[in-house]
């Protein structure tokens, strides 16, 4: 009886799935049924290279097989001839173009996977991001019309893409019919089309086309961000961002919410407003890298519920009361044309959905980002901005809030306030014994010391303004130099930088001779009762939180943010903006809500994700929660009226040892006054004896 011989075996690296397989069997076809996903776009045509892939020689005691390139069919003439003009590497190969004939071990390089792993590095945080878009491309090259055959042109396109591809269900947009015969007949009967995930033909390009582009964007209240992508390889390409056109109607939500109310072409307005700032970016992004915006098929916007609802042309007016009711909970895929947005006429629009009536996909997309759901850690998440979000749990609870924190933190209703523009303060340093002021301006990697001379023909960046993270920075030195209360007032102390207008104090971080504007900058008791406010709302969310999940403490903070990628985490938590933490396990990540769109816009699996995850967590409305005034009301006080900040004290405690003594007077007297929290004679006694412990072991080192 003769044996027959054994099957060659084919393993593909890195994926590590082998089979064993006939011969003669074409290797692209192998690969596929081991659910090894090699890009192909043009069909075995041999004219796209996407399929390339390299042969490993040798023996592989592993695998028990002996891989040579002669395993392989010989190329063709027409392999060759492409081989030659893109300068292949001796063992790639096309695998739509060889067929099996022995064992094999075949490395299929990240360029020719169909669902890349890439890593991007944002505000330093790497993120892994699958590349497997909703969209792809298919090359079909159809047999030319015949009066026998009475299908029409859709139907070919249709048969040719199900033999070819096995693409099955396949639709048409109707709105793209029109454009299918002139490609045919530009292309010469060849077209690339773009197929969404249900199937549903988008786009029709005559000939071969390779590139695909996609865009993330995030819609904050006060800014917006897109970014320009690579769907093939996940590429970020471009990224603008601009002010959200919408402030004019209002800087914060309720301002919008009331306008929209108010104004019977108020939401058509904002709608309008919105979409024009979008085309404005999709032109922007597009000039950078030489594309038209139609060349752009699918695009994931974020945003708040009340961004969310302005985007699709829907009064918000629900949103301003409760039970704060949005117009729908779940995802939503539209065509861009149906909202105004300017990118192929069959393009789509994917946006998340939302958790509750303040938290919308913005706040999903830093679900999809942090995955916080995925972890043991007990993990805070803040995204700063006018309206902070908050997420606090673990994989096995977790719970969302909003606080209406209100523009300060952006530069908004702040006398000097600007945005983070070159010319910003960013940075700011008091030191607490010389009262000597130091601070950094955007656009200038140096320290500047206001008291040099002749400011303005330094060749530093001149001072225009102060943005949030310096406003952040500044209000907490001032505190730790004893300048300013816990109660948020600051001292009757004698002082050059210290000013009262009107009954008001300010304290001068800017000097006119230092200003572009050639007017000071300063630190007004205003903006100092707006920051208070906004970071009493921001703390006293998070405390309901972590009540309702019995903490004491968090493991982890993650700030995010435009804003929050920006503010020192000390400095923060001093303020009282964020509860107290080890430091080391604070950290600022950057946009992760736009992190999270781009993630969806890469990869289709991340969709269903952010459905299952916005579901999941429970939204808890801390407005109408009976304690909220009362944490609000403790959070003013600067970091806290009640809370210990262990992981502050001996800082705090160095900073107080290096005060003058009328210093320390005027504090104390400030802090007994009605409107601050009184100071116990238990705890200036343990003041004093910390800074005499501090003093003692300064002299002894000395």
């Amino acid at each position: 009886m003769q044996l027959s011989a054994p099957l060659p075996k084919v393993i593909f690296q890195p994926a590590g799935r082998q089979g064993e397989f006939p011969q003669g069997i074409n290797l692209l076809e192998a690969a596929r049924r081991l659910g090894v996903e090699i890009e192909s776009i043009c069909g075995g045509h041999q004219t796209c290279a996407k399929c390339l892939i390299l042969v490993e020689e040798g023996n592989f005691p592993k695998f028990a097989v002996r891989s040579q390139a002669d395993h392989l069919t010989p190329p063709s003439e027409q392999e060759q001839a492409l081989a030659g003009r893109r300068g292949f590497a001796p063992n790639a190969r096309l695998s739509c173009a060889c067929q099996v004939s022995g064992d094999l071990v075949i490395h299929v390089p990240e360029s020719s996977q169909a669902r890349k792993q890439v890593v991007r590095k944002t505000a330093g945080i790497k993120r892994a991001m699958t590349v497997d878009p909703a969209m792809r491309l298919y090359y079909a090259n159809l047999p030319a019309a015949e009066m026998k055959d009475h299908r029409g042109d859709w139907e070919r396109l249709r048969d040719t893409l199900q033999s070819i591809f096995g693409l099955k269900h396949l639709h048409i947009d109707p709105a793209i019919l029109s454009t299918l015969q002139p490609a045919l007949a530009t292309g010469k009967r060849a077209v690339t089309v773009t197929v969404d995930q249900n199937g549903q033909i988008v786009r029709v390009q005559p000939g071969f086309h390779d590139r695909i582009w996609g865009v993330a964007v995030d819609v904050g209240t006060t800014t917006v961000a897109m970014h320009l992508c690579d769907l093939r390889r996940g590429d970020v390409q471009a990224i603008a961002s601009s002010m959200n056109p919408q402030v004019p109607f209002g800087e914060d939500l309720m301002s919008r919410v009331s306008y929209a109310k108010e104004n019977p072409h108020g939401t058509q307005r904002m709608h309008e407003a919105i979409v024009n700032g979008l085309n404005e970016l999709l032109v922007n992004v597009c000039t950078q890298v030489h594309i038209c915006p139609d060349d752009v098929v699918d695009m994931v916007i974020v945003g708040n519920t009340t961004m969310q609802h302005l985007l699709l042309g829907v009064n918000p007016q629900e949103l301003g009361s409760a039970p704060f009711s949005l117009v729908t909970h779940n995802a939503l895929h539209v065509k861009a044309r149906d909202l105004g947005i300017h990118i192929s006429r069959g393009g789509n629009v994917y946006i998340p959905p939302c958790e509750a009536g303040h938290v919308g996909s913005d706040n999903v997309g830093v679900l999809i980002a942090e995955a916080p759901f995925a972890q043991d850690e007990q993990m805070l998440v803040i995204d700063i901005g006018t309206n902070g979000e908050i997420l606090l749990g673990n994989r096995e609870r977790m719970l969302s809030a909003s606080s209406p924190t209100g523009p300060a933190f952006e530069g908004a209703q702040i006398r000097h306030g600007m945005r983070a523009t070159p010319g910003a303060i960013e940075r700011v340093r008091i030191d607490p014994a010389t009262l000597t002021v130091r601070y950094k301006v955007i656009g200038s990697e140096e320290w500047r010391t206001p008291e040099e001379s002749n400011c303005r023909n330094s060749p530093l960046q001149l001072a225009s303004g102060i943005c949030g993270s310096g406003i952040i920075e500044a209000i907490a030195e001032l505190y730790m130099a004893g300048l300013l209360a816990g109660n948020g007032r600051f001292v009757e102390f004698d002082h050059p930088r210290l000013r009262v207008h009107g009954g008001k104090a300010e304290f001068i971080l800017a000097f006119p001779d230092e200003t572009s504007t050639g007017h000071e900058i300063s630190v007004h008791a205003d903006d100092i009762r707006a920051i208070q406010l906004g970071k009493a709302a921001l703390y006293a969310g998070t405390k309901l939180l972590m009540k309702r999940l019995g903490l004491e403490r968090v493991d982890r903070i993650v700030l995010t943010g435009g804003f929050g990628s920006y503010i020192d985490p000390q400095h923060a938590m001093i303020l009282g903006l964020l509860p107290d933490c080890d430091l080391a396990k604070v950290q600022p990540v950057g946009n992760a809500a736009g992190d999270g769109a781009r993630m969806m816009l890469l990869d289709k699996s991340k969709r269903a994700e952010a459905q299952w995850a916005a579901r999941w967590l429970r939204y808890i409305e801390i407005a109408v929660e009976p304690t909220f005034q009362q944490e609000f009301v403790a959070a003013i006080t600067i970091p806290h009226a009640v809370d210990p900040f262990p992981h502050l004290a001996d800082y705090l405690d160095n900073c107080r040892s290096l005060w003058s003594p009328d210093r320390e007077q005027a504090i104390a007297a400030l802090e007994n006054r009605g409107s601050g929290r009184r100071t116990s004679q238990k705890e200036r006694a343990a003041r004093r004896a910390a800074r005499q412990r501090r003093k003692k072991q300064d002299s002894l080192l000395a």
